[in-house]
């Protein structure tokens, strides 16, 4: 076990981790010496650096063309059960493909303090869940989410992108 020594220096004190001394004693005659017990294990003074095996950067051969995961492929099952890939195209709802045409508003059961509109991530639409719309952008270069105070403003900005091609799925 290591103790610390401190020495004052001109402001503060220097700290010094010191290794334990063993002091050697002479035995009288006839007294066995103590041996180290089974359980420590033995230090070892020097040893030859190893290194973990390097794998190649890739596998494939450069001819062979590198097949790109779809996006839900990495989202969780119930996500990928929420996502819609066709109409009715209505907000508060999440596409996993650009939707053809506007989308409609739903009808409020209580105020939602903010909308969002995802017009480039890994799903798009327009949802009142925040955690929803971080997950959508999550890992996504060059995402697209903004929040909005209205479900109105949020359609507008969402459709208004849809008309102009700005949505797309990362």
């Amino acid at each position: 076990m290591a103790s610390v020594v401190a020495y004052p220096t001109h402001m503060a004190y220097l700290v010094v981790p010191v290794a334990p001394v063993l002091v050697a004693l002479p035995l009288a005659v006839g007294t066995a010496v103590p041996s180290i017990p089974p359980s420590v294990p033995p230090t070892i003074t020097s040893a030859p650096a190893v290194r973990p095996p390097v794998a190649p950067a890739s596998t494939a051969s450069p001819k062979e063309p590198v097949k790109k995961e779809k996006a839900t492929s990495t989202l969780p099952a119930p996500l990928v059960e929420m996502l819609r890939t066709e109409g009715p195209y209505l907000a508060n709802e999440v596409f996993s493909t650009v939707p053809s045409q506007p989308l409609e508003p739903v009808e409020e059961t209580f105020p939602v303090p903010e909308w969002y509109s995802i017009t480039r991530g890994r799903f798009v639409g327009v949802t009142d869940q925040y955690a929803l719309a971080e997950f959508a952008i999550s890992g996504v270069a060059g995402y697209a989410r903004k929040a909005y105070a209205t479900q109105e403003h949020a359609l507008r900005a969402f459709n208004l992108a849809l008309t102009w091609g700005g949505v797309q799925i990362v």
